[in-house]
C-alpha cells in the first residue's frame, strides 16, 4: 500500500490497475479500510491511500475533482490506466475485492 507525498499523487494513479482508497484523518471506519489494504495488497493489486483533508488529498482532488463531492467514506476508486471507474463504498477486504474486480474482465 502508497501513501503518496504530496507531488506523488497523480503519479501514483497512473498504474495500468490501482485502487485508490479515499478517507480523511481520525476516521475509523477509513483506518479499518487501511488496515484492510495492508494486508490485501501485493505488487499484483497496488492500493493507493488518500485523506480528502490533507494535502496529498488536495492534490487528488485537483487531478479528479469527482473526490470533493464524496460525502461518505471511505471509498475504494480503481483506476485503470489513470482513469477511475466507479466509486465503490465500504472498509473491509470484499470491498477491496469488489473494487478490484471491476478492473478485470
Amino acid at each position: 500500500m502508497l501513501v503518496p507525498d504530496v507531488g506523488e499523487v497523480a503519479a501514483a494513479l497512473t498504474a495500468p490497475r490501482v485502487l485508490l482508497m479515499v478517507g480523511r484523518s481520525g476516521c475509523v471506519q477509513c483506518s479499518d479500510l487501511a488496515l484492510a489494504a495492508s494486508t490485501w495488497s501485493n505488487e499484483h493489486r497496488r492500493c493507493v491511500l488518500v485523506h480528502l483533508d490533507d494535502e496529498a488529498g488536495a492534490e487528488a482532488i485537483a487531478a479528479h475533482p469527482f473526490l470533493s463531492h464524496l460525502d461518505v467514506l471511505p471509498v475504494v476508486v480503481p483506476f485503470v490506466d489513470g482513469d477511475p471507474l466507479e466509486v465503490v463504498y465500504g472498509h473491509t477486504s470484499e470491498t477491496l475485492d469488489r473494487a478490484w474486480s471491476l478492473m478485470e474482465g
